[in-house]
């Protein structure tokens, strides 16, 4: 529930599950999936059964921004209770903040603030959830919109390849490259850079890769105490775990684990974990 005079909202890219959407009063606007033929809301399918249909496919699943009118339907809804924050997927990565801007537009007379998160899935999230909690707080707009900010310039955000087959079918891999990278057991760490993401390092093993992130978590220095740490997982519950248990010891103000959705499995693949700090 949102006690604050400030509607928030997000789109699905965040990966929020209901429970938390419901528990802070957050609307969720949600992106597109289509695969053969067939096109789907994000979150309505379960993440087990996406990835059987996208292992199933000899082409990757393409997906699409909310469109304006989508958002000017929630915003018409929600501008009668108050201002609104709308927060969304990096622009680097989706035309999603472009829709919502194009949408606000359409309503001179209401007060909405458009914010790019610079990231996706759990990096996402995290700052969605952060707002809501200071919204709850009692904070005004604008101080959440500063906060905002500097949370966000300063997030690390790190995403575990374990399965290259995504990278093949989206032609940023050869099929022999990627043969050899799962015969050699290689796997790829990103990392979010103003708002991309671009490759970081190649490690053999799944538990180094891992282990790895940690490493480079410990080492960026930031105030883990005032985070969130948001754990989103394609079908890799198992690590996921693993790496929240070695995060907690850090002593950040949370750790979630969530589902990754159909959007951003699409392009991060069967595995994948990322975890933002």
């Amino acid at each position: 529930m949102n006690d604050s005079a400030v509607q928030l909202v997000t789109d699905s890219a965040a990966d929020l599950p209901d429970e938390i959407l419901e528990e802070y009063g957050i609307t969720c606007v949600p992106l597109t999936v289509s695969l053969g033929g067939r096109g789907f809301e994000d979150g309505t399918m379960s993440p087990s059964d996406f990835m059987d249909l996208m292992a199933g496919s000899k082409t990757l699943p393409t997906t699409s921004q909310p469109s304006p009118g989508a958002f000017l339907e929630v915003f018409e809804r929600l501008a009668e209770r108050g201002p609104i924050l709308c927060m969304t997927i990096s622009e680097k990565l989706s035309g999603t903040a472009q829709s919502a801007r194009m949408a606000a537009q359409m309503l001179p007379d209401a007060e909405i603030e458009v914010f790019d998160t610079k990231a996706a899935t759990s990096a996402e999230g995290a700052q969605v959830i952060r707002a809501a909690q200071l919204l709850r707080e009692g904070k005004e707009l604008g101080e959440v919109l500063d906060y905002l900010v500097n949370y966000r310039e300063n997030m690390r955000i790190f995403q575990g390849f374990l399965d290259l087959t995504n990278l093949v079918k989206g032609g940023r891999l050869s099929r022999l490259q990627g043969r050899i990278a799962d015969f050699m057991s290689i796997r790829v760490i990103c990392h979010n850079v103003d708002g991309e993401i671009e490759m970081l390092e190649k490690i053999r093993g799944t538990e180094k890769m891992f282990a790895r992130i940690i490493e480079l978590i410990e080492a960026e220095g930031v105030d883990i105490e005032d985070r969130i740490m948001v754990i989103s997982h394609a079908a890799n519950l198992e690590w996921a775990e693993w790496l929240a248990e070695k995060v907690k010891k850090m002593n950040p103000r949370d750790v979630i684990i969530v589902p990754m959705g159909s959007v951003i499995s699409t392009h991060a693949g069967a595995g994948s974990i990322v975890i933002s700090v």
